[in-house]
């Protein structure tokens, strides 16, 4: 199993603060998974996958010129049809295999404001 890291300066579980940016719009993605492995809990299996689909989320939105991924949510479908967003990684798995599904909402950093003084000639 490859580990995967989070992204945490550039995927955030909630709105980012202390620096202004555009909404540019959703991104979604599914990461399968074997979940057949002896050696590691379902736990860690899926917390490590759901740190890839924050990765994929993260390369979505910067080919949509984005540059950070805000809200990002593991969505889980119930029995009835419903659906819920989790802030934490939840996931599906048949015993064989194991299926994180994520969004969140692609952002573009505004400019920095220029705080160097203007000096008028």
């Amino acid at each position: 199993m490859k580990v995967h890291q989070f992204p945490k300066d550039a995927v955030f579980l909630d709105r980012p603060t202390g620096r202004p940016y555009d909404v540019l719009g959703r991104v979604r993605t599914k990461v399968n998974f074997p979940s057949l492995d002896g050696q590691r809990e379902d736990s860690q299996l899926c917390k490590n996958y759901f740190n890839k689909a924050a990765k994929d989320l993260l390369s979505r939105a910067k080919k949509v010129g984005g540059d950070a991924v805000m809200e990002m949510r593991a969505i889980t479908f119930m029995v009835d049809g419903k659906s819920e967003k989790h802030k934490t990684a939840e996931c599906a798995d048949d015993g064989e295999e194991g299926q994180v599904l994520a969004e969140g909402f692609v952002i573009k950093w505004k400019p920095e404001p220029d705080e160097s003084p203007k000096i008028k000639q």
